[in-house]
Parts: structure tokens; sequence; C-alpha cells
């Protein structure tokens, strides 16, 4: 309702699938007891696997395991307006898989990461517009990523859309604003006790807004801004307003210098909060309504002072804001109002020179989408509307600047020598830093296969393992015991990497295998991991 824009090649080596190299990930993380991969680089937008089901106007929410939860929004499936499904995104592996589906189908709900690990899923829309009602829901619900389940918990006070969900210092989540199933807009706040499951009542702000920006401050007070006053978009609200828990109270705290609606708002690390973009309408007459969106952005500090600050190089509202590792601000997509098209342009503020610069295109133009700081500092980006159709698609934003050959993620995969295809090894690139390998091939008698495997470490485009054993005395299925596996130690080996689909490998056994090299030519990759 709130959206207005309603080869593997073949060789002798092995037959070697994408589900070859995930069954060795068993055995071999089995034997040397290695957690999951993990990360690539940035700097180039790269696809990523693609949902199960299109949406937009979901939430994505970054789990404590560092995988991403993404619930809700509107569905792509002939008449349904709203989605019950979630499903988890792994980066490890760059792919998604279904977990529990919500009670409800909603779009436009709010998801916050509560203390505990869960997940809280409040409100919105079920699509379902009546004559006395516009479907918008106060029934909320809570994931357990546990057990991929979801359960019931307190419904809030009043169902409401176009609101903010914000997570308070303390634990409780603060609710605020919106439009209530009257079409009616609120100047109501919630509170939620996740220790009982409860929402309360706090004080209300000045006026009644919905698609407003909230954001945490650095001293637990929560800042609202701007939004519109009623949801036929009419009237952008330049004002705004500061929650304080310790008193349960609001007080007004300036404005922005242009009202608008929808809006980012992002802490900084200096305590800062800059609101970018967003839209407003300039007249209104019973045939037409004209609106524009904007590349404004304005600071608020701790002082309570707002200044403008350099606009953004595109002019966006239902966009992302999301804060880097590296201090700085990306923006993705939007709809531009002014030219009705849906953006793929992604841009970067600096907060050290108060200036945005161009940052690598998305693949996808989108808008209502999500984007998700993942815990290698990746960025996740899902879903969203283009020409009023949710995507499926998703795409990470890999580090700039990395030199050609430089190990990422991505080097996960097969490999070979298309001069010797008899053998090859599979490679996987793990979190921390680490590197996994192992090399199927054949004894030096040449009478037995063998293989090899180890972990070591990686830096720019070199790979050092240096404790590569070679597993005997185990038993096929049903007499197989692990406690009868020798790890017996076999030697070492150096990956050097040209590229993304080149390098070499060297090799020194102390097991009687000698010693020497062998370049190495990729042969498989996985999906989701491709190269920049």
């Amino acid at each position: 309702m709130m959206n207005m824009n309603t080869s593997m090649t073949s060789r002798s080596m092995i037959s070697v699938q994408a589900s070859c190299l995930w069954a060795w990930l068993a055995l071999a993380g089995a034997l040397l007891g290695v957690a999951a991969p993990a990360r690539c680089a940035d700097g180039t937008w790269v696809a990523t696997g693609s949902l199960r089901f299109a949406r937009a106007g979901h939430a994505a929410t970054l789990l404590p395991n560092g995988k991403v939860l993404v619930v809700g929004g509107a569905a792509a499936v002939a008449g349904a307006a709203t989605d019950t499904s979630a499903e988890i995104y792994d980066p490890a592996t760059g792919q998604w898989k279904l977990t529990g589906a919500l009670g409800v189908g909603r779009s436009d709900p709010k998801a916050t990461l509560l203390n505990n690990g869960q997940v809280l899923v409040v409100g919105g829309d079920r699509g379902e517009i009546t004559p006395q009602s516009l479907g918008l829901l106060g029934t909320c619900e809570i994931y357990d990523p546990a057990t991929g389940t979801w359960s019931n918990t307190g419904s809030l006070n009043t169902p409401r859309d176009g609101f903010t969900a914000t997570l308070l210092a303390n634990g409780e989540v603060l609710v605020a604003g919106g439009v209530d199933n009257a079409d009616e807009p609120l100047k109501t706040a919630e509170i939620y006790d996740p220790n009982k499951g409860t929402w309360r009542y706090t004080g209300s702000f000045g006026g009644a807004r919905l698609l407003h920006a909230a954001t945490r401050l650095a001293d637990g007070k929560v800042l609202i801004v701007g939004g519109a006053s009623d949801d036929d978009f009419l009237a952008a609200i330049g004002g705004a307003t500061v929650y304080d828990p310790a008193t349960g109270t609001w007080n007004g705290a300036g404005g922005l210098y242009t009202p608008r609606a929808q809006a980012t708002a992002s802490l900084l690390a200096n305590g800062d909060v800059l609101v970018a973009g967003g839209f407003d309408d300039l007249f209104y007459n019973p045939f037409a309504v004209t609106s524009v969106s904007y590349a404004l952005t304005d600071l608020f500090d701790m002082t309570g002072h707002w200044s403008a600050t350099a606009p953004m190089n595109a002019r966006r509202y239902a966009h992302t804001a999301t804060l880097l590792s590296n201090g700085e601000v990306l923006v993705t997509g939007g709809f531009d109002l002014n030219t009705s098209t849906e953006l793929a342009s992604a841009e970067l503020y600096d907060v050290s020179t108060g200036t945005w610069h161009a940052a690598a295109s998305m693949r996808d133009a989108r808008q209502s989408h999500t984007a998700t700081l993942l815990a290698d500092g990746r960025v996740l980006v899902v879903g969203g509307y283009a020409g009023n159709q949710p995507l499926a698609s998703a795409e990470i934003l890999e580090p700039a600047d990395v030199p050609v050959g430089t190990i990422t993620a991505a080097f996960t995969g097969a490999w070979y020598d298309p001069a010797q295809s008899g053998h090859g090894l599979f490679v996987e690139v793990l979190s921390g830093n680490r590197f996994q390998a192992a090399w199927f091939a054949f004894d030096p008698s040449g009478k037995q296969q063998a293989w090899f495997t180890g972990v070591g470490t990686y830096n720019g485009n070199t790979a050092t393992i240096t404790n590569v054993v070679l597993p005997t005395g185990g038993r096929f299925i049903p007499n197989f015991d692990a406690a009868g596996v020798m790890r017996n130690p076999w030697g070492s080996l150096t990956f050097t990497f040209t590229d993304c689909n080149h390098g070499r490998v060297e090799f020194s056994s102390v097991d009687g295998y000698g010693s020497g090299g062998m370049n190495i030519t990729r042969l498989t990759q996985p999906a989701g991991l491709a190269c920049p």
C-alpha cells in the first residue's frame, strides 16, 4: 500500500559437479575441524543466488550467525499481494534456502533483531483492502534462528503500516507513527517488552506522520525525521522530534531544510545523522498530483543542529542507505519521480569531505529493496521492484581496489591442469583468511588413488598450507569408524593466482611424493560466487 509504484568443462579427470565440491567439503571439514567459508572483495556488483520467491517491500535482518533472514513482502505469485515465506541467505555458499513460514503474509513489515538473537516482525499490510479496512496488521511474530520456526507474540495496540521500528539500548523496541486501518496517520508510539511479549503506548509526538525515518542516536535517544502527514503524499514533513526512553517523552528537534518523505537516516561514526533523498508533492488539484524526488542531504548533530551537506548525484527515494565498516555511507537504487524510473546507480558519502562520489552501478535497477551489511564488510542487496514487478535477484558489492589475482570467496571451486586432466584440486576460501584445499590424485606407484588435504592461510594472491595430511585407514560404510582414520603428514602446498581463473600450485612432500609445481586453471565455480 505504501509504495507509489506498485561449464562446467567435461574432462577425464572426474565428472565434477558443484554438489561434489560440497560433499567433499563436508568430509574434509569433519577431518580437519573446519567451519564454513566466507569472504569476497568489494567494488564490483556480483550476482549471488536468487530468492526462491520474488519479493519487494520485504524486511531483511543480519542474524548473529552471519546469515541473512528475508521475510514477507509483495509476492510475484498470481493473486497474492503478500508473502508468508521467509528465506535464509548464507554468505558462505551464496545460496538461499526456505525457512519456516510466517503465520500471515505481510508486505512492508518491520523486522528487528532482539538482544537474544531472535527476530521480531511487526505489522505490515496483508493486501486485503475493503471499504472498512486497509488490511493492516497489528499481529507480531518472533523468529528463532536456532529452530527456524515462528511463534506469535503480543499484538500492537494499533495496527499500522508506514511506521518505523527501532531497537532501544535496553533491548525494547520502539514503534512510531504510520497509518491505521481507517487511513488516518498516527502520532502514537508503542514499546515492545521482549521479556513480557507485550506492547504499551508511550508518549505521542507532536504531529501525525508516516513514511518517516528513525535512528537511534549515540546517547540512546531516537530521532524521528521527515515523513508525510497523510497517505496521499500531499504534505511532506520537514520537522524532527526526539524520543527519550528514560522519560518516555518526545521533544522537537528542528528539521530538514526541505520537507520530504521516505528519506533514509544513517547514524555516522561521529554521532551525526545523515538524512538523504526522499520526495515531496509540489501541489495538488483534482486532476493531477505533481511530485518530485530529491538528491538533497542534511546532517543532524548531537547538539540538535541541522546543516545542509552536498547533494547526492541522483534524485531518489525508496532507496537504501548502509553505513560501511570504513565509515562511508553507501546509497543504492531507488526511484526518481522526475523521470519515473527505477535506478541501478549507487553512490558513497565520504564523511571526512562531506561529498558524494559514484560507486559501481548495480546489475539491476530496483526500488523498495533491502541492503544488508554482511559480517565480512560486503553489502547484500535483495529483491525490490522493477517496472512494478517484484524481483528475485540478489547481488553483492565486493571490495574495490583489489589487485587482479587477490584471493576472494570467488576462487572457491575445482581447479586442474588441462595438460594433466586425470587429477585435480578442490579449493575453498574460508572466513578468517583461511584457505582449504584437497588434491585428488594417485600415489607415486600408480597403484591406488590418493587424496591429501589441509587448511592454511591466504594473503593477497598467495595461499600457503603447511600441514597437508593424507588420510588413510577409513573403510566404506557401514564399517566406517572415525577413530580408525589416520591423518598422515604429507607436506605443504603453496598457491599463487594470476587472476580468478588461473594460477599455480607448488608442492613439497615428506611422504614420498617429491616436490614440484603445476599450472592450474579453473574447472568449476559454484553458483553465486562469480568472479568480479
